[in-house]
């Protein structure tokens, strides 16, 4: 029975990423579309894939000094000025999937590369040519941290215990 319900999920799963990968030829290659709907409907197809779990949805797999240290002074509480910043910046990722020719679904994988994130302050993500040059600490993508929702991401227990060891390694906090 168990088997039978995962084996439904991994085809709806499959079906969904059918459906984006249909969208997104849809999309690219429409004459009547302007590049800014273009944009916008892609950005809206992809989140359907983030949504369902087929692809990042902003994940992030690294946490910058900044945001831990906002982590630290409000005792690993949630703080408020934290953003999600893309390494890549979004629309630099969507120009390249509407401009360029892609083989196939080479574009999924390029996409998929470019869609995680960095935990950082506001002030970082909004400095973009800076944005290298701030020190960031890996989240490890297997330990399924930090989920995004449409605005923000899950923050929990292990998202805290993670933080405070993280914060204690890198002795901002003493245990």
């Amino acid at each position: 029975m168990i088997e039978n319900k995962q084996s439904k999920i991994n085809d709806e799963l499959v079906e969904f990423r059918n459906l984006i990968v249909e969208g997104f030829q849809l999309i690219k290659n429409s004459d009547g579309l302007s590049y800014s709907k273009k944009a916008e409907a892609l950005d809206k197809i992809l989140s359907v894939g983030a949504t369902v779990g087929i692809l990042p949805g902003w994940r992030p797999k690294a946490i910058s000094h900044g945001a831990l240290q906002l982590f630290v002074a409000t005792e690993f509480k949630l703080p408020k000025g934290l953003e999600r910043a893309h390494e890549f910046h979004r629309r630099h990722t969507i120009k390249a999937l509407i401009e360029d020719d892609w083989l196939g679904e080479e574009w999924w994988d390029y996409f998929e590369k470019r869609d995680f994130t960095v935990l950082s302050t506001r002030s970082e993500n909004r400095k973009e040519k800076e944005f290298e040059k701030v020190i960031k600490y890996p989240i490890p993508l297997e330990l399924n941290l930090f989920h995004g929702k449409r605005v923000g991401f899950v923050y929990g227990e292990s998202e805290k215990h993670f933080l405070i060891d993280l914060a204690s390694r890198n002795e901002m906090v003493e245990l």
